[in-house]
């Protein structure tokens, strides 16, 4: 085993520079409040990575601490962690912002110190704003809406959809999305309705839907949202296809709303399941070995994002927040969830969307793209 290691290393500092140092990486997300689930379980996976990264002895000689936080899904605590980070000199790159809204607000304070980041929130905007230090790793919302769409109008025949949003940057961003491409292809969008991010009751808003009686329903929303609307939803009888972006994939959506509230709604996300790939597979068995659960929807992502991550640490030519930029949007990495390369804004070049429907309990992939 030591012969093995030795070779390894020796591969590893014929393959770039040796800078001999650590480097740390900003980490943040939403670890705690209703979206804990989706940011503890990405951040999981970078974490699991980096650890068998940084036990064969990291890469060029440089392992990786990681600076975890918690920006609870808010702006605001979002704009603290982003200066936290900007003022901290070790850190020479970010994997944050799950939320679009709060990649809204950091985004401006990351160009400023000049700390590229690896972005998550998904909406297309964010790419639009000239940001020269940020990538996204992710499909953005305009793969995320073009799938239901497309699914409701050649699938389930759908002639009309009445969409709902919360008003905020993703919510109302993807569900004016799917509104444009149902139109495009030949639906007719009803009406569009909006509710407070705090709504709980939805029995006023069900009720003008209720007449309207639209094929399908587009809620651009999260958690615990979705659930509680796909519940008051159908006790209040109203029959139509809940179609809901990638805050619903999580056990929660149909635990909260009750299994037979959620039969034969589709959530659209980025994530391939568990068992697509046999490096996709591999991944999960790890993860469950080291955390004692299965992946979460965005597990493999913080996975690919370490991996990432390594690429750029092979081909960077110095461990300075520009050297990182610059080996960062010229990266090509292979990583479990196929080969990532990203285009002049930031997007990936190849970004896979997925839709999946609840059938007994369970997410069923139904259509992919």
């Amino acid at each position: 085993m030591k012969l093995v290691a030795a070779l390894t290393l020796s591969t590893a500092m014929l393959a770039g520079p040796v800078f001999a140092k650590d480097i740390t990486i900003g980490l943040s997300g939403p670890t705690t409040g209703a979206q804990a689930y989706f940011g503890t379980t990405w951040h999981n996976g970078f974490k699991l990575y980096i650890d068998k990264l940084n036990a064969a002895g990291g890469v060029n000689g440089v392992t990786v601490k990681i600076d975890q936080e918690d920006d609870q899904a808010d702006p605001r605590q979002g704009t603290l962690v982003a200066q936290k980070y900007c003022d901290n000199d070790d850190v020479v790159l970010g994997v944050v912002n799950f939320n679009s809204g709060v990649a809204q607000s950091t985004l401006p304070i990351y160009e400023d110190c000049s700390l590229p980041t690896m972005t998550f929130g998904s909406n297309p905007s964010l790419t639009q704003q000239g940001y020269k230090f940020m990538v996204r790793p992710v499909a953005n919302d305009f793969a995320g809406a073009l799938l239901p769409a497309e699914y409701a109008l050649q699938k389930l025949h759908a002639k009309s959809a009445l969409i709902v949003n919360d008003k905020q940057v993703f919510g109302q961003g993807i569900s004016e999305i799917f509104a444009k491409n149902f139109t495009a292809g030949g639906g007719k969008v009803l009406d569009t309705l909006s509710v407070a991010p705090t709504d709980v009751d939805f029995s006023a808003i069900l009720a003008q839907i209720k007449t309207k009686n639209p094929d399908v329903i587009y809620l651009g929303a999260v958690m615990p949202q979705l659930a509680l609307f796909a519940k008051q939803m159908h006790e209040q009888g109203v029959k139509a296809t809940l179609m809901v972006p990638d805050g619903g994939y999580t056990p929660d959506f149909i635990s909260q709303a009750g299994a037979a509230n959620v039969e034969g709604a589709t959530v659209a996300v980025q994530a391939p399941p568990l068992d697509a790939t046999p490096a996709i597979a591999d991944f999960a068995t790890q993860y469950k070995a080291k955390y004692g659960q299965d992946a979460g929807p965005y597990s493999i992502y913080g996975y690919a994002q370490a991996q990432i991550l390594e690429a750029v640490l092979k081909s960077t030519k110095g461990l300075t927040r520009e050297d990182m930029n610059d080996a960062l949007h010229n990266v090509k990495a292979d990583t479990a969830i196929g080969h990532l390369e990203f285009d002049d804004k930031g997007e990936l070049k190849v970004a896979p969307s997925y839709l999946y429907k609840v059938e007994n309990g369970k997410f069923v992939l139904i259509a992919t793209k």
